[in-house]
């Protein structure tokens, strides 16, 4: 039989087979789809495949037996989902995507070319740049943190030593400090 007939107009195998089961053609579509059948044999395997798996499946689900859950089931499932968000990827996957990137940059590079030196120098000068500025604020951080506490151990150096003065001097500096960070927050905004 040839794959289009043309006394019927259908094609080989019928796409209408699933909705002939499910009992959505009409009627004579339906007479239509029977006849073809009845003299198609590749027609006829598909409909009776398609019979046998809907039967099997119907099979499954009227003997599954019943699965009782546990009563904090839910919870359990809902606790495991919030606590293992880096669970959703697998370990790998951070490798993979390395290497990618790695591959790619190489194929930047040998796409350059001759301009492969100009372009890793530039890149250099850069990350050197950029370098020196994190250890400049390193240095400035590193600064200001020994200053403070060389200002706090005298600060509690006096405390002890006076009493009624320097807790005068630590209230004082304690709310000049405060007074700073309200006007870095009015700046701010």
């Amino acid at each position: 039989m040839d794959r289009v007939e043309t006394k019927t107009k259908l094609i080989c195998p019928s796409p209408d087979l699933s909705a002939y089961i499910d009992g959505e053609l009409s009627s004579q579509d339906e007479l239509k789809l029977e006849m073809h059948v009845a003299g198609c044999r590749t027609c006829a395997d598909d409909l009776n495949l398609q019979k046998s798996f809907l039967n099997a499946l119907d099979f499954s689900l009227d003997h599954e037996a019943e699965i009782e859950l546990p009563k904090n089931f839910t919870k359990t499932v809902v606790a495991n989902a919030e606590s293992r968000v880096t669970g959703l990827r697998r370990p790998h996957e951070l490798r993979n995507a390395a290497l990618i990137c790695i591959g790619l940059i190489l194929v930047a590079l040998l796409a350059l070319g001759s301009n492969t030196e100009r372009t890793l120098a530039a890149s250099a000068a850069v990350v050197e740049k950029l370098f020196a500025i994190v250890t400049s604020a390193g240095h400035v951080l590193y600064d200001a943190a020994l200053g403070s506490s060389i200002v706090l151990r005298s600060l509690a150096n006096l405390l002890v030593e006076s009493g009624g003065p320097a807790l005068a001097f630590v209230a004082l500096f304690v709310l000049s400090l405060y007074l700073f960070s309200r006007l870095l927050r009015f700046r701010r905004t």
